[in-house]
């Protein structure tokens, strides 16, 4: 079972760790991401390239067509095709989850508030410590976890470390109302030397790495949550619940 599970999410980080997914634009041209238009049909984002030839993400007013601004938080780094940009709107239009790949095993989650016609970001709810706690404290005792920008700098590589995270993903699942939200969030982690699994409960598994050349234990961490988040004043959010959802995945 252990072995099934860890498979299950290991195939889970592969379905989004696909191939580049390019879109030669022609000058001025910006197409509609995946659900990037709004249910009241006024807004769109939409992705292209500028007249400097730099390509981007922005909100557009859908009914003239012109662009009303770039949403810079969104991550462009790996992909530029439409249809690898993926939009969730609230019913009422006024909010919207942005997910896509700023490396090949790295999506995240941008979210805004739109007013006045202008885009606000918001802040991108976490699951990880709400969910495990105890992981998060381990990561810290262990010199805490190397970022993504560490991990590919070229001044880190070759460093000693004793956790890193090797993959995320992070998305806006639905909408409950206008105000909450379900977001799905995964990542793998490498840790040594400590036990990872009494740290995970039913949010995650750990293998530890059997044939490895490291004098220290070398253990590969899986951890897979929906939460249920609500958004606050001054666009902040706060998690509300979470559970795991391994044990779904390990059963398709």
């Amino acid at each position: 079972m252990r072995a099934a599970i860890a498979i299950a999410l290991s195939l889970a980080f592969v379905a989004h760790a696909g191939a580049t997914a390019t879109y030669d634009y022609k000058p001025g041209e910006f197409l509609v991401i995946d659900g990037g238009t709004s249910p009241d049909k006024k807004f769109s984002i939409v992705a292209g390239e500028n007249k400097a030839g730099e390509f981007g993400v922005y909100l557009r007013d859908a009914q003239t067509k012109k662009l009303i601004g770039q949403l810079e938080e969104v991550a462009t780094g790996l992909d530029s095709a439409p249809d690898a940009y993926h939009a969730h709107w609230a019913s009422d239009s006024k909010h919207v989850g942005i997910t896509s790949r700023a490396d090949r095993h790295w999506a995240d989650n941008a979210i805004y508030r739109i007013e006045n016609r202008r885009a606000y970001p918001v802040e991108t709810p976490e699951l990880l410590c709400h969910a495990v706690p105890e992981f998060c404290q381990l990561t810290k005792e262990l010199g805490g976890a190397l970022t993504e920008d560490q991990i590919y700098a070229e001044d880190t590589v070759g460093k000693p470390w004793k956790a890193r995270q090797n993959s995320s993903y992070s998305g806006i699942v639905k909408w409950i109302s206008s105000t909450r939200f379900v977001v799905s969030e995964e990542s793998q982690w490498q840790v040594r030397e400590r036990d990872p699994s009494a740290t995970l409960g039913q949010y995650g598994e750990a293998e530890k790495e059997d044939e490895s050349d490291e004098s220290a234990a070398l253990y590969h961490v899986w951890f897979d949550a929906e939460g249920e988040c609500e958004l606050l004043p001054n666009d902040k959010t706060r998690v509300l619940s979470t559970q795991p959802v391994k044990q779904q995945k390990a059963k398709e």
